[in-house]
């Protein structure tokens, strides 16, 4: 596993944990600029269905 791949997997939380990289970027960006909770796991489950459609 490339060490990139390992360090990002390490550094998730539980809300972003099944989160590609790029929907990563995305929620911390909304996380820093206050954005509520609820709507950070909409986000993240959108993401996740989205994903899992490819």
């Amino acid at each position: 596993m490339p060490v990139k791949v390992r360090l990002m997997n390490e550094e998730k939380d539980e809300t972003t944990k099944d989160v590609d990289d790029l929907d990563l970027v995305y929620l911390e960006k909304m996380k820093e600029s206050g954005i509520d909770e609820e709507l950070l796991e909409q986000f993240k489950e959108l993401s996740i269905e989205l994903n899992q459609q490819r």
